[in-house]
């Protein structure tokens, strides 16, 4: 059975893996992306991650109709901050023949991977994403918009979406509209979603009891060293840069292929042990709250969801071993081992 975790100190509780809608859009059939959703509860994957700005800003409206009817058994995380521009609302009206292009096209698809990190990533972002700011009345917006958008009255975790600079004068305000949302019912709890670098800074404004979500992989240090504010935590990004540097080490080095087996107790050459694995690490890693992961193949949630059953739960030892590996896959990148 999948695990319960509670988000440290909001009494929201969730199942321990989460599915993040940030990729959803990158399966061009409707039917699918909604296979997909159900795939993942069906799993019994209960905490779903959305934002106005994903899909070209249709994720939160098509998020709604997979809740309709599910919506007191799951928890949601939406934000604000950044919002999709006209013509991303143009492009998202014939998003399904982009989307088959795109496929077909990788090269192309990378780059708008990374324009689709916002408008602070390069003036294809912009074109695509702005920001109306981190200020009351901006968040006031961004709350009504999304609680039509998915449909309810209430949305579980609000997050400041890539605050910038000017967050430090607007904080006492941002704090103060939080609280009384929280009191009316319409928030569970909130926080800031940004880089991990910029978390503590941003901390000091808002405050040490708000969640905090950010990627965070094995190649990163541990999350109890300091570095990082205590509290309530989400995190992603377990397998985006992780997995491929795996794969390919074990590809190129067959005979350490099988030592890694023998010292992890796992079959790496099946298909399915590293993204179990990665994933069973993040959920180590993190104790305070969910980890999020994201999939275009309906097929992978029951993976996911197995990462966080008891029964495959990383002890301490296991987890320092899978951090050695993940070490001799950096070191045989960085000396080109297997590489010509």
């Amino acid at each position: 059975m999948l695990t319960a975790r509670e988000l440290a100190g909001t009494e929201v509780v969730t199942s321990a893996v989460g599915f993040g809608c940030a990729g959803l859009f990158r399966i061009p059939q409707r039917g699918i992306r909604r296979l997909t959703l159900d795939a993942a509860y069906d799993a019994g994957i209960r905490h779903f991650d959305v934002a106005p700005m994903y899909g070209l800003g249709l994720a939160e409206t098509e998020l709604a109709s997979f809740l309709r009817w599910r919506r007191a058994d799951v928890t949601v995380t939406t934000k604000f901050g950044i919002e999709p521009t006209l013509l991303s609302k143009g492009i998202a009206r014939v998003q399904k023949p982009v989307r088959t292009f795109l496929a077909k096209r990788p090269v192309v698809g990378e780059e708008l991977k990374v324009a689709g990190k916002g408008p602070r990533s390069g003036a294809l972002g912009r074109l695509l994403y702005a920001s109306p700011g981190y200020h009351r009345q901006s968040m006031q917006r961004g709350l009504e918009r999304s609680l039509k958008a998915l449909g309810t009255d209430y949305i579980d975790i609000f997050l400041l979406h890539d605050p910038t600079g000017d967050l430090i004068a607007e904080a006492p305000s941002l704090i103060d509209f939080m609280s009384e949302q929280r009191r009316l019912g319409r928030i569970r709890c909130w926080g800031v979603t940004g880089q991990p670098c910029d978390l503590p800074g941003l901390m000091q404004h808002l405050g040490p009891a708000v969640v905090t979500q950010f990627k965070d992989d094995i190649f990163d240090p541990p999350l109890t060293d300091g570095h990082l504010p205590d509290g309530p935590k989400i995190t992603y990004g377990a397998l985006a840069r992780t997995l491929p540097l795996m794969r390919r080490f074990l590809a190129q080095s067959p005979d350490a292929a099988q030592v890694w087996s023998e010292r992890l107790g796992m079959n790496l050459a099946e298909e399915s042990t590293l993204p179990r694995m990665l994933l069973s690490a993040a959920l180590g890693r993190n104790l305070a709250g969910p980890v999020l992961f994201s999939t275009t193949r309906p097929e992978r949630a029951q993976a996911a969801a197995e990462a966080a059953t008891q029964s495959v739960r990383l002890s301490d030892t296991e987890l320092r071993t899978v951090g050695e590996f993940a070490s001799a896959c950096r070191l045989a990148r960085t000396e080109g081992v297997g590489t010509s």
